[in-house]
């Protein structure tokens, strides 16, 4: 039994689940040696501190560790942060000693990291493992002692259908993760100790795959998030979409805290405010001057007349029927979808698929709109349940790759909650086989796994739409449908009066209700913008003065985020993803910013911990999302449904996943000594 409890310690990732219900519950339990009592180790509180101006918005996360474990410890847990944000800042504060990071190449970091781990010195680090998801690690909290792990990031404003909209994760929920074991050594560069090995599709699961806690587990430590909010107009509407929240206004700023019970703390935070009918929006833009270089951020808004597409359409709804799609959000989905089949005109074709570890679809090939198929289609997504694994290809293949019949325009609606670890194989596939297809993704349920999900509407030219509970279903599938049956703004180019480096590089097409974000560097920029496209087959133009762009800082990280983004987006092969890291190293460092190929990392210079005295490691287990059902990622004989069903040794693991649940359920707590790293340490 003692060989399975060790073997059981060294796969539970610490993961601060998205900074929230995650963040708020995160307990560290610790057996003493050779006493068998549990004892409550490591204490964990979250504060979230977001300044909004305008489009921009520069936020603090602030995370708090008290050892009293009466041992030197080392946490390290992963979290979400919101989708596409710049990450730039770590700071560690251990006593009376403030201690600032520093981006460096991963590697370098991680070396720094662990010497410092070695000689006993206070250290923290924060590395990237998807574009939204992060961990922290930090070695050498004193016993008796309080470290706050304080990581800054630009998180980005929304603003579509006349709404602006900032979210913030508060969950983050199991993933998928398909493939076979890899032997040790071949996986991540550093393995996370996650409830799954690295496997040959998702070499990094190790990482992205911590421990669940049960949703009845006790709220120990609390969640607190505050917003101050300058918009720069009046507003007609400041709402919360999902938690009750305390609202205060100073004349300039609006300040907005999270008044919430513990249970609500497991729904995503989402911010959202209307500019009141005399301030309605224009095209818009900010400026700033870094580094000798001049940066400026656009949001042009296209015409607002709407006008049904006369063009027919092959409309392709497919719906995620998988395991974590269970309890609420299969009710969310299934609603959404009957929804989008009352937006079918005479003269349109459609079809609905299915899918889960199995693809199923309800007609052969898309089929005419008729009242008998719709009918058809209505009884079909009625019935649908959720359970099984979470294998997307086959059901976007089926989709996507048919030639599309003359005449029509292709629109693949994918309604899911994104939960797998094997992104970038599902976007590549996207990219190369999406065609003159429009791909639009629907997130939803809590803690869904949104950047993936905005990627993929990139990449198919189409867009995301979230929906986080069941009274949004109407106003967010409206808008999608809008989106749909509205034409669109093409053929967009902008003209730069000087030469610039302008992200995106190909500007997309525009849909009903949404902006074009542009950013652009250069060095020096006077002038006009102007930007041209096509409106209803006419043409159609709009001009910006550079001179009456407002100064913000901010618009040079933006920039840097996106430029990474657009570098990463290029490879579609492990060899060139490598081949493009000096250019992502060289870029992050000068913008310092995290991106996968580097990290922040801080070291106290002085040494604190004995290298005789050993260090323990403490786990922080993540928390499950609001609405969504516990069986549905750890059922049966496996926690998480492997791709290769009836594989021995996925059920080997699941097994042994199961064990694992059910002892956390128990409330078993565990500790693992360090007995080879304390020799280690004693022979450097």
């Amino acid at each position: 039994m003692s060989i399975l409890i060790r073997c059981t310690v060294l796969t539970s990732l610490l993961l601060l689940a998205p900074l929230g219900r995650a963040a708020a519950e995160a307990v560290l339990w610790l057996h003493g040696p050779g006493d068998g009592q549990p004892s409550q180790a490591l204490a964990l509180e979250t504060d979230v501190d977001i300044e909004v101006t305008g489009l921009l918005a520069h936020a603090f996360v602030s995370q708090r560790f008290y050892n009293d474990s009466g041992d030197w410890a080392e946490g390290r847990y992963v979290f979400p942060l919101p989708d596409d944000s710049a990450v730039e800042s770590l700071t560690v504060r251990v006593g009376g000693r403030l201690i600032e990071g520093e981006i460096q190449p991963r590697a370098q970091a991680r070396e720094t990291y662990q010497q410092a781990r070695r000689e006993g010195r206070v250290a923290g680090l924060v590395e990237q493992e998807r574009a939204n998801v992060f961990t922290t690690s930090v070695a050498n909290i004193p016993p008796g002692e309080e470290v706050e792990i304080r990581i800054g990031f630009r998180p980005r404003v929304d603003f579509e259908h006349g709404r602006f909209s900032l979210r913030f994760p508060t969950t983050f929920a199991p993933r998928f993760i398909p493939g076979q074991a890899l032997p040790a050594g071949l996986g991540a560069d550093e393995p996370g100790g996650g409830w799954s090995p690295d496997t040959d599709r998702v070499p990094d699961a190790s990482r992205i795959s911590p421990i669940v806690q049960h949703p009845d587990a006790p709220d120990h430590n609390p969640l607190r998030l505050r917003v101050s909010l300058n918009a720069g107009m009046e507003l007609a509407a400041l709402e919360s979409s999902f938690h009750a929240i305390r609202r205060d206004f100073d004349g300039e700023r609006w300040l907005v805290e999270m008044d919430e019970t513990p249970q609500g703390r497991r729904r995503d935070f989402e911010l959202t405010w209307r500019p009141a009918g005399q301030n309605r929006i224009q095209s818009t833009g900010f400026r700033q001057t870094l580094g000798g270089s001049e940066h400026v951020l656009l949001m042009v808004l296209p015409p607002e007349q709407q006008q049904r597409s006369r063009s027919p359409r092959e409309l392709v709804l497919i719906i995620d029927t998988s395991g974590s799609m269970r309890g609420e959000p299969m009710s969310q989905a299934r609603d959404s979808l009957l929804f989008a089949l009352d937006s079918l005109s005479p003269g349109d074709r459609f079809n609905v698929i299915e899918f889960n570890h199995l693809t199923r679809s309800l007609f052969d090939t898309p089929v005419a709109a008729s009242n008998r198929h719709i009918s058809q289609a209505r009884s079909f997504v009625q019935r649908l349940s959720a359970g099984g694994g979470t294998v997307m290809g086959p059901s976007l293949a089926q989709a996507m790759q048919p030639p599309i019949p003359d005449g029509y325009l292709r629109q693949i609606v994918f309604v899911t909650d994104g939960m797998i670890g094997n992104e970038r194989e599902v976007l590549d596939q996207i990219r190369r086989d999406v065609g003159q297809s429009r791909l639009f993704t629907v997130g939803i349920g809590h803690g869904v796994n949104s950047q993936f999900l905005r990627d993929g509407a990139r990449f198919g030219r189409g867009s995301y739409t979230f929906i986080g509970d069941t009274g949004q279903i109407h106003e967010r599938t409206s808008e999608l449908i809008s989106q749909l049956t509205s034409p669109v703004l093409k053929d967009i180019e902008v003209h730069w009066p000087v030469a610039v480096e302008a992200v995106p590089e190909r500007l997309p097409d525009l849909y009903a209700g949404q902006p074009l974000l542009v950013t652009a560097r250069a060095d020096e920029l006077n002038g006009e913008v102007m930007i041209r496209g096509r409106h209803e087959g006419r043409a159609w133009q709009t001009s910006i003065p550079v001179d009456a762009l407002q100064m913000a800082s901010g618009v040079a990280a933006h920039w840097g985020r996106a430029a990474l983004q657009q570098l990463l987006d290029q490879p579609t092969s492990p060899a060139e993803r490598q081949a493009l890291r000096p250019q992502v190293e060289a870029l992050a460092i000068e913008y310092q910013l995290l991106s996968p190929f580097t990290s922040l990392v801080a070291v106290d210079r002085t040494p604190a911990r004995s290298r005789q005295i050993a260090l323990r490691r403490h786990d922080v287990p993540t928390n499950l999302p609001a609405g969504r059902s516990l069986d549905g990622f750890f059922s049966g004989a496996r926690a998480m449904p492997a791709t290769d069903a009836g594989s021995e040794n996925s059920l080997l693991r699941g097994l042994l996943a199961l064990l694992l649940v059910g002892l956390l359920l128990g409330h078993k707590r565990f500790s693992r000594d360090e007995d080879a790293l304390v020799e280690k340490e004693k022979q450097a």
